[in-house]
């Protein structure tokens, strides 16, 4: 069993689509504790606020199986980028779901540890929130140490999710 991190995103039927991103992973997913919600602005694009949690667990499955599956839930979900008239893109993603941690994993290709937890709130606040005791593979730096200077203005907890409650096995 290898325990991951992995970062949730939708905004587009953002509750719908990381209802059905908790109901899948929970088939591979072993003691999953999900985050809390949060929404924020798009980052390098325009479009909709975004939902963002954190989900940690142990899985079963390979490196490569995960990036597979993960692929094939936003797909299942209609995981797109649009592109307005001028060719600027517009983030529009049903469900974006990034590998943030894989056990002890340090790989470039694909990027694990994932950058989002060193540069972007909307991962390292939930995963400090799941879990606050958790050092980043090869770092030797907490997920506390790291959130530390963070600015989190950009982040709004939406309170009326529960994705724990949805979760449950």
């Amino acid at each position: 069993m290898t325990r991951i991190a992995l970062a949730l995103g939708s905004n587009m039927h953002r509750q719908v689509s990381l209802t059905h991103a908790v109901l899948k992973l929970n088939e591979v997913l072993h003691n999953p504790v999900y985050s809390s919600v949060y929404e924020t602005v798009p980052l390098h694009a325009k479009g909709p606020e975004f939902y963002n949690a954190v989900v940690i667990g142990e899985t079963d499955l390979t490196l490569a199986e995960l990036i597979s599956l993960t692929k094939k839930i936003e797909r299942d979900m209609g995981r797109t980028d649009w592109y307005d008239a001028s060719g600027n893109r517009i983030s529009i993603r049903c469900l974006d779901i990034d590998i943030l941690l894989y056990g002890d994993t340090v790989s470039e290709e694909p990027d694990v540890p994932r950058e989002d937890i060193y540069k972007y709130p909307f991962a390292t606040i939930p995963l400090l929130e799941v879990d606050a005791g958790l050092v980043i593979p090869d770092t030797g730096k907490s997920i506390t140490e790291i959130a530390s200077g963070m600015n989190t203005s950009g982040l709004k907890l939406i309170a009326e999710t529960n994705l724990n409650v949805i979760g449950r096995k």
